[in-house]
């Protein structure tokens, strides 16, 4: 499978949430920022970015703003970190789609905060945010 899906499914591990994605990913990437390593206690996020019109969100969900225009969703039943808002465009977690085959991140951002044990992909390097 490649990154251009027509569709792709995925939600939270309780299921209480649900996401169908259409079309390519935008890009796909990991964090290594201090927030997306405490909001999902993992030493990174692995994200798709999808143009926000091309995902339908389908469930009851909670959310917080942990940066200016940076929504945070998660699930209120089983806690899941759902899906990120930022402007016209939403990320998902890689692992929270039913199958990430061809979802391969094509960067790292944030890697001055990444772990001394987590080896860096062979894809560009960002040590702060991508755009910066």
């Amino acid at each position: 499978m490649t990154n251009d899906i027509l569709e792709r499914s995925g939600g939270c591990a309780c299921g209480a949430l649900r996401f169908v994605a259409s079309g390519a990913a935008l890009r796909v990437g990991l964090c290594h920022c201090l927030t997306c390593q405490k909001a999902h206690g993992a030493p990174y996020l692995a994200f798709a970015v999808f143009p926000r019109g091309a995902v339908d969100l389908s469930g009851a969900h909670a959310g917080w703003e942990s940066s200016a225009g940076y929504h945070r969703l998660y699930c209120p039943a089983c806690g899941s970190r759902f899906a990120n808002l930022a402007g016209e465009e939403i990320e998902l977690p890689v692992a929270s789609f039913d199958d990430a085959s061809g979802l391969d991140p094509q960067y790292e951002n944030w890697t001055i905060r990444r772990l001394s044990w987590v080896a860096p992909l062979a894809v560009p390097q960002f040590a702060r945010d991508r755009d910066s």
